[in-house]
């Protein structure tokens, strides 16, 4: 019996010591690569919606300038906001139905950003402040508006790889005559 030889308890025991450190370190390799493989891409897709939004409301595009040059709020909801900037034109800034529309008077709604995927969300609310820093309803005492939008794919749950952005920008209105 004593020439065969076989392992001990000990090195048994080291083995399958090694081989589950290895397989959990495995693990956590896989599982950032998943991770970043599908979460990271739509998790930068929801920050480049929102991001893209608010700089189309505050400044504008070569279709029609933002509300930082805004001439006068006409409408000041909680999800729509009507503006005429400094070339008189009519804007309606609105978010319905997981998206947000601009509209140039004369003309069409059209969706903001335009390259927003059909699974992505936008929402979010305009609030608006007087002169005195307190919240008002009345356009023509708005002195500043404060937009807040969160952009995501699906419920925007990390654990489904979905992607969740929430921005605020504030714009202060200087009334130009």
């Amino acid at each position: 019996m004593k020439s065969i030889q076989g392992f001990t308890l000990i090195e048994l025991i080291m083995i399958i010591l090694l081989t589950s450190i290895l397989a959990m370190s495995g693990y956590h390799v896989m599982n950032f690569v998943v991770r970043n493989t599908f979460f990271l891409p739509n998790q930068v897709q929801a920050d480049l919606v929102a991001a893209e939004a608010l700089e189309i409301i505050v400044e504008g595009d070569d279709q029609a300038k933002g509300l930082r040059f805004c001439k006068a709020v006409t409408t000041a909801g909680a999800n729509q906001v009507v503006v005429t900037n400094q070339d008189d034109q009519t804007i309606t800034y609105s978010l319905s139905g997981g998206s947000l529309f601009r509209t140039i008077d004369p003309g069409a709604a059209v969706m903001i950003p335009y390259f927003k995927a059909g699974d992505m969300t936008l929402s979010g609310v305009f609030t608006y402040y007087d002169a005195a820093e307190a919240v008002t309803a009345v356009p023509a005492n708005v002195r500043r508006i404060k937009i807040d939008l969160m952009a995501q794919n699906g419920a925007g749950s990390s654990d489904k790889y979905e992607g969740y952005s929430q921005q605020s920008s504030s714009v202060k209105v200087n009334k130009y005559l």
